[in-house]
């Protein structure tokens, strides 16, 4: 039987399972969270209009999530709050309040390295949904002043939640951006709900950023795939892996960013500096049981750098894997906790640390 790489499943999905005795899947493409959302499950003994009833309830799953915290929504929760002044507050859906807890959870979990108030730092640095993308748009570097001058509003301390009550402290700047982990969170809440509904074998694909992986079929995993930081499009994935039943997020230096003067500045920025990354870190992917967290993970350990990324790993082996590629020296690294015999590296000019490597 043919297996699938997890990053390329919208595409390559339908022809991987063909054979006997596979699971028939059926899958729907919704767009959320400014990215393709695939679900695709296992459609045998499902009538049509059961089938359909699945699909919806997990289509609106998202839909509510995203209506919730999209920042381009004017009337959604984010929305609402990064319009108050400070010392103003604004009720929350309990939905959006779970969301924020569970970021202000992580942001103490890695030193504040997640921080959902980067938004003014976003922005300063032409990474705001208005700003990348747009033709017109000139990247200019910000100088240090402006830079010191926007790293104040994004103090965790400027938000307190309390009985579904959204607080703006101290600064009229501050503003919530949940792009870290609204998306993960999403496709963990869409798989739970397929769990409860029966379903065992699937896949929901989030573009090349999360995945939630449930069952391959009843005597083969997933063949999963983690992009090459530095390949063009039609490069085979860097790192390929066999799992099941797992979230998977990566963050990469790749995704979004603007080049200057033959330097490279990535979206991905850390919250203590106010400077895009510049260590040498290229992607990080996160794998565990909850995607919300590795949604979260991968952006912070991302955002600290390799080094103190490398050493938050292995404090925390027991709760996920990693994948940290970077560039140290001219040399190119994978460090992973991962056993070296349970993936494999595609480029041979990147040499493999940790675990058995």
């Amino acid at each position: 039987m043919k297996k699938i790489s997890a990053v390329f499943a919208a595409l390559f999905f339908a022809a991987a399972f063909a054979g006997c005795g596979a699971p028939r899947y059926t899958g729907k493409t919704y767009t959320y969270f400014n990215a393709p959302i695939t679900i695709q499950i296992d459609s045998r003994g499902l009538s049509k209009a059961r089938l359909k009833e699945i699909f919806d309830g997990a289509e609106n799953i998202l839909a509510e999530i995203h209506a919730l915290t999209d920042e381009k929504n004017a009337q959604s929760d984010v929305s609402k709050f990064n319009s108050l002044k400070k010392d103003e507050s604004v009720p929350i859906d309990p939905i959006t309040a779970d969301v924020v807890n569970e970021a202000l959870r992580y942001s103490e979990l890695t030193g504040g390295y997640f921080n959902i108030l980067t938004a003014p730092l976003t922005e300063l640095w032409g990474f705001s949904a208005a700003d990348y993308g747009d033709e017109n748009y000139v990247f200019t570097p910000p100088t240090d002043a402006e830079i010191a001058a926007a790293l104040p509003a994004t103090d965790l301390k400027n938000i307190r939640l309390e009985g579904g009550i959204l607080t703006k402290l101290n600064d009229d700047k501050t503003k919530i951006d949940l792009g870290g982990i609204a998306k993960g969170y999403a496709l963990k809440k869409a798989r739970e709900y397929l769990e409860g509904e029966g379903i065992i074998y699937g896949i929901i694909s989030g573009g090349s950023s999360s995945l939630e992986l449930m069952k391959y079929s009843e005597n083969q995993s997933f063949e999963m795939g983690v992009k090459h930081p530095r390949g063009a499009a039609d490069t085979p994935p860097l790192i390929e892996i066999e799992t099941e039943n797992i979230s998977v997020s990566t963050s990469g230096d790749y995704e979004r960013f603007y080049e200057y003067e033959n330097i490279r500045y990535s979206h991905l920025i850390n919250p203590y500096t106010g400077k895009p990354i510049d260590d040498g870190t290229m992607s990080v992917t996160v794998l565990g049981k909850d995607g919300a967290l590795c949604d979260a993970l991968s952006t912070a350990l991302a955002a600290m750098g390799y080094e103190k990324a490398i050493l938050f790993a292995k404090n925390y082996a027991d709760d996920f894997s990693v994948f940290i590629v970077y560039t140290e020296n001219g040399q190119n690294y994978i460090y992973s906790d991962l056993p070296a015999d349970r993936f494999s590296v595609s480029d041979k000019s990147y040499t493999v640390i940790g675990g058995n490597g």
